[in-house]
């Protein structure tokens, strides 16, 4: 169980040859603080003309803040990876197109295909930008910092005075 698999008997079959793998690995995520995730799932592995296509549906969880309130929450992710792997020289494809593709994931020197940056870019993707704890989240004073999910704080609310307009014709609609 490994993000990493050696291909090179798959490399040598006919284009359409598959393997299947079990997933249960850690995936290294760069957040500022380097951590690993756990991610577990099934990979398939089709030789393709130019090398290797992968195909899995991974899941994991990932622990973070509510992006509110602050308070520590675990999200559930499911991403599906499907990604072209290409050999390298020397392998029996075209040989030629790794440098027309520089962008493009590759299987090493040694036959190895790694998935975990793949895995990382989808898990990344997948990830969202404003996590909360729960839709209704009330998040915290923006004055005193209270968790208004706990209880209300004694702060005044704030007027913005671009409504003002608004606000005065509706005063004298109530008072007609």
């Amino acid at each position: 169980m490994s993000t990493q698999y050696n291909v090179s008997t798959l490399l040598e079959e006919p284009v359409g040859a598959t393997r299947e793998f079990d997933v249960d690995d850690g995936v290294l995520m760069d957040e500022g603080e380097p951590r690993h995730q756990r991610i577990i799932g099934r990979a398939t592995l089709l030789r393709t003309k130019h090398g290797v296509l992968l195909t899995a549906r991974l899941r994991g969880v990932r622990s973070d803040r509510c992006s509110r309130c602050l308070q520590e929450l675990e999200l559930p992710l499911a991403i599906d990876v499907e990604e072209e792997f290409l050999a390298g020289r020397g392998a029996t494809t075209d040989p030629d197109r790794s440098t027309r593709a520089p962008e493009a994931f590759r299987i090493d020197a040694h036959h190895t295909l790694d998935l975990e940056e793949a895995v990382r870019q989808y898990w990344t993707s997948a990830l969202s930008m404003q996590p909360v704890c729960r839709s209704e989240c009330r998040g915290l004073c923006p004055h005193c910092g209270q968790d208004l999910n706990k209880r209300a704080c004694s702060c005044a609310p704030e007027v913005d005075e671009r409504w003002s307009a608004l606000r005065q014709l509706v005063r004298k609609t109530e008072g007609s």
